[in-house]
């Protein structure tokens, strides 16, 4: 995160941007600054690029380059160092970092209301509503009560809005959802807006696609607010309401609907996390680790996805009458005379073995720096590079544990985007709508909906070859759609409760994004608690980034004042979690 001193002064000044002149023979001409150049001159096309892509690296830096959401969701872990965050022992942060967005948000919407009429006014308000309710929806839901209602006014002065109250979670939402109500409003009838094509990098100008993230944001978070009782808004209606009028409501249906932004990987602002031009030092891509959890569910599943998205491991590990690394079959591997089933069968889960091809770093590991090493006098580095000089071994390496495939390695990627939200999200909205008997939909349909738009987000596609991890003969497969699905199926008709079976999907299909640890909290599911080895809280899962505002001090303490128990960490419950 930035410096709260630099967030500060990103609130109070507008955007400014930077004019190369042209050489003038009038000594006047030359001594206008181009910084004095009026905002207004300034397309605001412009800004709503800079928000989308500013959206785009906020998402990625928190979903794999910081720790803390990529921990709770169980996707990756982190070893080599500053691993402390996965075992959740987090740290205060600021939400100042994420208020830029929503400042320069609302400066599209004031400027389009001075500046534009008719339907590309209606474009830029409605768009400018969405994202502000896209980031303060993330915002009070990972930190609480937040200033919302006096924010992003610094410009008017005085401490009511240099130092805005926390306003309470409902009243936020309640904010969030009129606002995308509104837009979807706006938005009605506006078509394709030419002007702004290149300059929207998720939907191209097309109002009705931003119509349909409108509306499954609305999902989203009366969903969300499912489990609050007492209140005077009924997420079971609202939700049937916008299910029930498809013409009038849009929401996303297919992949071509999903509200992601591309990363270009022609510099550091532009690129992924994991690339060179983000990361210049290659630990960086290695240390983040997929997690043992994912995996092993993969794994069982025979899921596609498994190898999409995870490296097999450089040196598999057997067990066998020798210690010693060999080469057989063109590849790697590690024999062990450790009793590996003892080792998995005693009370210390710290020294389990795992001899599958696909490994990822159990969750919460007292020092995964020793993940799989053994006191076999084997220089495991030194071995394994006298034999593959290709296998990175380098700082935060290791040949026993996977790594992420390749694509999450480069500076752009297709398949790599930063998604905010995408239609399998909303089948499995739709699923346990139906579940809930909130709406006469057929829950298995939404399921497997879910599940295939999953797939088909990432490439996947019947037939695929080498494309499944066969563990009982170790080996890869062709994937075979139809079996799967209908093991999948076989999975939902057999639960008791429906529940499970949709969340697990829904937790796989939101791979990368934050959207199943706000799912974890609501309804407990999956399990994700038992995986935990040695967490500073026990096998307890933190359920909030908790606050640093030195400068509003007073209004923090009152937020604070209201959490249960009345403690600013990450354990303590805010409204939405009462």
């Amino acid at each position: 995160m930035t410096e709260i001193k630099k967030n500060i002064i990103a609130l109070l000044l507008p955007m400014v941007v930077l004019f190369v002149t042209s050489c003038s023979e009038s000594l006047e001409e030359i001594n206008v600054s181009p910084n004095s150049l009026p905002d207004t001159e300034i397309d605001i096309k412009f800004v709503l690029t800079g928000i989308l892509a500013q959206s785009a690296t906020m998402t990625s830096e928190v979903n794999i380059g910081a720790a803390e959401i990529t921990a709770t969701t169980q996707y990756l872990q982190r070893d080599f160092t500053s691993y402390d965050r996965f075992n959740f022992n987090w740290q205060a942060s600021s939400y100042a970092a994420y208020y830029e967005p929503l400042k320069d948000s609302q400066y599209i919407y004031d400027r389009a209301e001075a500046e534009k009429t008719g339907n590309i006014k209606n474009y830029y308000q409605g768009v400018a509503l969405i994202m502000k309710s896209y980031w303060y929806g993330f915002l009070t839901s990972a930190f609480g009560d937040l200033p919302y209602t006096n924010a992003l006014q610094a410009e008017n002065g005085g401490d009511d809005f240099f130092k805005p109250v926390y306003d309470d979670q409902l009243s936020i939402f309640k904010g969030i959802l009129s606002d995308l109500e509104q837009a979807n409003t706006l938005l009605k009838g506006t078509g394709v807006i030419q002007e702004v094509g290149d300059a929207d990098l998720i939907y191209n100008g097309d109002a009705l696609k931003w119509r349909k993230f409108a509306n499954s944001l609305r999902l989203r978070y009366y969903m969300r607010l499912s489990e609050k009782g007492g209140i005077d808004i009924n997420p079971a209606q609202e939700i049937a309401t916008i299910i029930g009028n498809s013409a009038e409501y849009p929401i996303l249906v297919d992949n071509g609907d999903n509200a992601s932004i591309a990363f270009v990987g022609t510099n550091s602002d532009n690129s992924w996390y994991g690339g060179p031009l983000r990361s210049s030092n290659r630990s960086e891509f290695y240390r983040r680790k997929p997690s043992a959890t994912i995996v092993d569910d993969l794994t069982a599943l025979g899921d596609p996805r498994l190898t999409t998205w995870v490296r097999p491991v450089d040196v598999q590990i057997f067990e066998g009458a020798t210690n010693e690394i060999v080469q057989e079959d063109g590849v790697l591997k590690r024999y062990t005379t450790e009793d590996i089933d003892a080792r998995n069968n005693d009370a210390n889960k710290e020294n389990d073995v795992n001899t599958s091809l696909f490994v990822g770093l159990p969750v919460a590991l007292t020092d995964p720096n020793q993940f799989h090493k053994f006191a076999d006098d084997l220089n495991v580095n030194e071995v394994v590079a006298s034999l593959d000089e290709s296998i990175y071994l380098a700082a935060a390496s290791n040949p026993h544990a996977s790594y992420l495939t390749e694509m999450y390695a480069e500076n752009a990627n297709p398949m790599v985007k930063a998604v905010l939200m995408n239609a399998a999200e909303v089948s499995f909205i739709l699923a346990e709508a139906s579940v809930r008997g909130w709406v006469a939909s057929n829950a298995l349909d939404h399921y497997s909906n879910g599940i295939q738009l999953s797939l088909a987000q990432y490439g996947i596609s019947d037939g695929d070859a080498s494309a499944v991890y066969d563990k009982e003969n170790n080996t890869l497969i062709p994937f075979n759609q139809g079996v799967y699905m209908a093991q999948v199926q076989q999975i939902f008709n057999d639960a008791a409760n429906k529940m499970e079976p949709i969340i697990h999907q829904k937790w796989i299909s939101q791979w990368l994004t934050p959207e199943s640890w706000f799912d974890w909290r609501r309804t407990g599911l999956p399990n994700l608690n038992v995986n935990i080895i040695s967490g500073t809280k026990g096998q307890e899962i933190p359920v909030r980034f908790y606050y640093d505002d030195p400068f509003n001090e007073e209004n923090m303490l009152q937020a604070i004042s209201k959490l249960q128990p009345a403690e600013n960490d990450q354990w303590s419950k805010m409204w939405l979690l009462q």
